[in-house]
């Protein structure tokens, strides 16, 4: 059967890492893909199955994640909001 043989990718615990870290890291789908040496279709299908929620961007570029905070329109990173909240001010 030609054109149907699908490669199977082990991921290591590290890959499965970087997939888990990619909505805090906001590392485009395709760069991601590049990295494991694998395809794009095949990271969002272990994604899925690690119950990640993938971040897509246009361009496949970095999103801003942060969040604008009430009152004084600041910007929120969330990894430093939620290291603040641990460690304090």
């Amino acid at each position: 059967m030609r054109g149907t043989h699908h490669q199977k990718k082990n991921f290591t615990l590290v890959e499965d890492a970087l997939i888990r870290q990619q909505p805090t890291t906001c590392i485009g789908i395709r760069r991601l893909a590049q990295i494991l040496r694998t395809t794009q279709e095949v990271v969002r299908n272990r994604a899925t199955k690690l119950g990640v929620s993938l971040v897509i961007g246009e361009d496949d570029e970095a999103v801003d994640t942060r969040a604008i905070r009430g009152t004084d329109g600041e910007y929120v990173d969330p990894l430093l909001e939620r290291l603040r909240n641990v460690y304090g001010k």
